[in-house]
Parts: structure tokens; sequence; C-alpha cells
């Protein structure tokens, strides 16, 4: 027997059609999302929330692959949504990467930066944690996006 690559998914035959494929590649991303939203919202951390980023990433940009295999109303919406939950995410981990990056800035240039300036940074990514969890509870409870798979042209 052949070794299964790590992303074949198993119900897809060479005989299935490209958008009945399609929706259960998506099926099986959404499901991935939620899994990392779930995993997130236990434990915030910083490998998370990047893990949860490319997770939406990657479930938008296969979107977009089968745009035409959904009713059009139905596929804008949940895109622009997963595109929101994206931007937000994004916002978070910039704030994550930003402090580190200004601290090795620091340490390399043997300069001194204010506390001040790296409290900023942690309250602002605090309140940015806390809209990011209540954007994905959103999501996750959206019955447009877990209506969404099942609504094809």
């Amino acid at each position: 027997m052949a070794n299964i690559k790590k992303h074949t998914i198993r119900k897809i035959k060479k005989s299935t059609g490209f958008c009945k494929a399609g929706k259960k590649i998506l099926k099986k991303k959404l499901k991935n999302v939620f899994k990392l939203i779930n995993t997130f919202l236990i434990d915030d951390s910083v490998e998370n929330l990047h893990s949860m980023r490319i997770g939406i990433r990657r479930f938008r940009y296969v979107m977009e692959i089968f745009y035409f295999c959904f009713e059009p109303k139905s596929y804008q919406y949940v895109y622009n949504k997963a595109k929101e939950l994206q931007d937000f995410v994004g916002e978070g981990r910039d704030l994550d990467v930003l402090g580190d990056k200004i601290k090795r800035v620091e340490n390399e240039e043997n300069i001194k930066i204010s506390e001040n300036f790296f409290s900023r940074i942690d309250e602002d990514r605090i309140k940015v944690r806390q809209l990011i969890k209540l954007e994905l509870i959103k999501f996750i409870e959206n019955k447009e996006v877990n209506k969404f798979l099942t609504k094809t042209k």
C-alpha cells in the first residue's frame, strides 16, 4: 500500500467532482480552524496565536480557489468574516513580534528604551488579545459560517 501523504483527504477520490472535493477540503480546513480557535481560547500563547493565524489563512486561501462552487452571497459573507478574523489575529501577532524585535535592537545597539514603551506594547497586546478572543467566539458561533458548507450552487 502506498504511503498516504500528510495532506491527503481520504474521502476524495480521483472521480470526485471539483466542487464536491472543494466542499470536503473546506470542511476539513474549517474544522481545523475551529480546533485551533478552541486551543487558543484555552491557552492564548504566542505559538497558539501563530498557529491559528496560519490555519485561518489556509482556510481563506482555499476558499478563493473554490469560490464559484458556493452561493455568492454566502461565500462573500464567510470570506469577509475569515478575512476580518485574519486581520485581528495578524494585529495580535504583530504586537507579539514587535516587543521582541525592539528588545533585540536595544541589545544590539546598546541603547536604553523606556520601560513605558514596553509597558504600552504589553497593554495593547492584552487589549488586542481580548478583542481577538471575542471575535473568535463570534466566528465559531456564527450561524452563516456554520451553514456555509451546506450551501452550494
